[in-house]
């Protein structure tokens, strides 16, 4: 029988399970940025009197750390969360990425121990609280989704993927007040000898709230409990049932759309800012209020995560795949080209980047956990969420190599461009899933049926169901 969703009880328990995948996102989000602008003042800390170039070198690598262990959290964490449960795991998780910030505070530095020993540790707790935070959002989202009644299910993925846009809201937040009371100014400096740490335990203490609630206040859907007991004893992994047959071919649609908005991403998230900070009287602290103005694109989330709720998924990732083609390429050139003045004309420039940047994804956490069955929910959404990042991120030699064609200021949004391809292409290759059971998932595209209108009555099917296969 279908989980009932009337009555207080149902409503709390739904309610909770966003909850919880909102702030668990949020306090992911947190910290990977944290290592973009906490760390960055403090790399003195850990390498002492390197070279320039080198700790160049080790400011992007303590980013890249994080990244590159997502993809193995996804693979790891998403087969347990398919076999033993979705709660237990996203718990697990937050506890690991709670823990891994909690050691990254304790870090001795360069006078101490040594430049390539202190960076060196720093970089493998990143790594390893990279692979926890893959696990996070393997487990969270697809939960958080199983409980969202069907004709509310994108619009549910569009809140919790909100949280993205609070991370690094956050993290300016616990940097200015640490900068109170810790000033920087040196190797010698309150903020380099000691004041990095205090977001770092901000950091800890929010995973292990979030955890605890989580453990607490939150119960397994039964659309997973149901999966997992129909399973048994099954031994074949998640991981190899989502690379061959129908679910092979869901997580190459998945991947090849992650991947292509991931381009956007890459492009919005490093080569705007620089071209912003190009412009003629454009400041850093200019910069710094534009990101005060960046979360209002979290309208553009929950709008076309509302959207596909009303006109199906593929409409919708339609509609933001042509306006990332069509739209975004003239906003970054005429960021990058330098013609445009003023920090209002500039920061609405900014603001319509990231909105096209992000419509998408407000449709993406559900079409993509619609495309697969229960019992690989978790590992199909986070692997392919995880993995599409990796080619993307080489975007700088992207760029590069397309320069000795055309000018460069056009570069980045030629590679825009072909992220909003590809996202068209691989939606065009995906069935329609709005409205569908979450125990049907991973059928054919004709058997998915559409939420009727609230008050409709649909009229009862006269073909017998076939069994998924």
């Amino acid at each position: 029988m279908p989980e009932s969703t009337s009555g207080p009880s149902a409503v709390t328990r739904r309610r909770r399970a966003v909850l919880s995948a909102w702030a668990g996102f949020a306090v992911d989000s947190y910290s990977i940025y944290i290592a973009s602008s906490v760390l960055l003042p403090a790399l003195v800390y850990f390498q002492g009197d390197m070279s320039a170039e080198t700790k160049s070198i080790f400011a992007g690598m303590t980013l890249a750390a994080t990244l590159l262990g997502r993809p193995l959290g996804g693979l790891i964490f998403g087969h347990f969360a398919d076999r033993i449960g979705r709660r237990r795991i996203g718990a697990v998780t937050i506890y690991g990425f709670g823990t891994i910030s909690l050691l990254i505070a304790c870090l001795p530095g360069a006078e101490l121990i040594g430049a390539i020993p202190a960076t060196t540790l720093l970089l493998v707790l990143r790594f390893v609280e990279g692979i926890f935070l893959g696990g996070e959002y393997t487990a969270a989202t697809p939960m958080a989704l199983e409980y969202a009644p069907p004709h509310r299910r994108g619009l549910i993925g569009a809140l919790i993927q909100c949280a993205a846009s609070g991370g690094p809201l956050l993290v300016a937040v616990a940097m200015a007040l640490t900068l109170l009371v810790a000033p920087s100014g040196g190797l010698d400096s309150p903020y380099v000898q000691w004041g990095w740490r205090l977001p770092f335990v901000l950091g800890f203490v929010l995973s292990f709230l979030v955890a605890w609630f989580l453990r607490r206040r939150v119960d397994e859907s039964e659309i997973q409990k149901q999966a997992v007991a129909e399973a048994g004893e099954q031994v074949e992994s998640p991981v190899r049932m989502i690379l061959r047959g129908r679910p092979g071919r869901a997580f190459i649609q998945a991947w090849v759309t992650m991947t292509g908005l991931f381009f956007i991403v890459t492009v919005t998230t490093s080569v705007l800012n620089q071209f912003l900070l190009q412009n003629e009287g454009y400041t850093p602290a200019d910069l710094a209020n534009t990101q005060l103005v960046i979360p209002v694109c979290m309208a553009s989330y929950i709008f076309f995560g509302w959207l596909s709720d009303h006109i199906g998924r593929k409409p919708a990732l339609y509609i933001g795949g042509a306006l990332q083609l069509t739209l975004y390429p003239v906003v970054i050139t005429l960021v990058g080209s330098g013609s445009v003045r003023g920090w209002w004309n500039l920061t609405l420039l900014a603001v319509a980047a990231h909105c096209l940047t992000v419509a998408p994804f407000g449709v993406l956490p559900a079409y993509i956990n619609e495309r697969f069955a229960t019992i690989v929910r978790s590992t199909g959404w986070g692997v392919a969420y995880g993995t599409a990042v990796i080619i993307p991120s080489f975007f700088s030699y992207y760029m590069i190599w397309l320069s000795a064609l055309v000018p460069f200021v056009h570069t980045a949004g030629i590679l825009a461009a072909f992220g909003a391809i590809l996202i068209l292409v691989a939606t065009m290759c995906g069935p329609e899933t709005r409205g569908i059971d979450l125990r049907r998932a991973g059928e054919d595209a004709h058997r998915v049926d559409v939420t009727p209108p609230v008050g409709v009555i649909p009229a009862p099917s006269l073909t017998p169901a076939k069994e998924q296969g």
